[in-house]
């Protein structure tokens, strides 16, 4: 969005020439091996059994971990601390609302991180210098780097979304994978569409309500999960989404029906597709419901 809008940079840069220096793309770049970037701490030391290969293997011995290692719980924490601080190191501002996205107001770059995943957004030439910056540190792989460019990509995936450049502005696209998955892990391929990604339950309803046989309860809450994930990046979704995701404690056939409902409503309504065109833009419109959508449990 920040990339399809004028108000966000300077006059040099959004008027630039698309061969210049000085234009707009968005970078996409991968760090290897993310979290064997981050040193642990003395203070707080991580033990691991020793494999079998080790030769002390089975000797009552163990192993003391130098940096952090995946499927141990410090590791995100310890892998966010370190790019955080290199990060800032070279300039950049740590947002207040959100610990994954940084500023460098001189330079004009506005970067997210998701793990080991660097979404950066600027001037070519300043894209340019924080390539070169992360690179003193880290092994890398720049995906993509989309822009107006002839040379420029005009596509790439982040988290298996899918971002386009085009000559009316950017699109961002939902992973179209998660939609696919739910339908098929709920059998219904193949079935009717609906118009609507939920329905409105009435008070006799929820009153017959039962809870779901226990064995069930796993498969739905992978459901439920998938759903959820979704979401984000389905408006038209998020509160079907959610009122499923309340039954996770205790699942009932009632949000099995809701799941099928939301499922068969994607069926109709495969693909999602923001547009964001160039665009000039000076205040946010936000809208909220006054009565909590009626729910009739709360």
């Amino acid at each position: 969005s920040m990339a399809a809008t004028k108000d966000c940079w300077s006059e040099r840069v959004w008027n630039a020439d698309p061969e210049s220096g000085d234009r707009i793309q968005i970078s996409f770049i991968d760090i290897a091996r993310a979290y064997f970037n981050a040193k642990i701490s003395d203070e707080n030391p991580i033990y691991v059994e020793l494999p079998p290969e080790d030769e002390d293997h089975g000797r009552g011995m163990c192993a003391r971990l130098n940096v952090h290692m995946y499927g141990t719980r410090p590791a995100a924490d310890g892998w966010h601390c370190e790019f955080s601080g290199t990060l800032e190191s070279i300039g950049m501002v740590k947002g207040t609302s959100s610990a994954c996205v940084f500023r460098h107001e001189e330079r004009q770059l506005l970067c997210t991180v998701h793990g080991d995943d660097f979404t950066t957004v600027g001037p070519k030439s300043s894209l340019d210098w924080f390539k070169s910056k992360l690179e003193e540190h880290y092994e890398l792989k720049e995906a993509a780097r989309i822009g107006g460019g002839k040379r420029d990509d005009k596509q790439a995936r982040v988290l298996n979304r899918v971002v386009s450049w085009q000559e009316h502005g950017l699109t961002y696209e939902a992973d179209p994978r998660q939609h696919e998955k739910l339908i098929r892990e709920l059998g219904l391929e193949g079935s009717k569409p609906v118009g609507t990604p939920c329905v409105k339950h009435s008070s006799e309803e929820i009153a017959r309500d039962e809870e779901l046989l226990e064995h069930k309860v796993t498969h739905f809450r992978g459901l439920a999960a998938r759903g959820n994930y979704l979401s984000a990046d389905r408006p038209d979704c998020q509160y079907a989404a959610k009122e499923v995701c309340r039954f996770m404690a205790k699942p009932t056939k009632m949000s099995v029906q809701d799941m099928k409902r939301l499922a068969r409503y994607l069926l109709g309504k495969p693909r999602l597709v923001y547009e964001y065109p160039w665009q000039s833009a000076d205040a946010i419109d936000v809208y909220s419901d006054t009565d909590w959508a009626g729910c009739l449990k709360t």
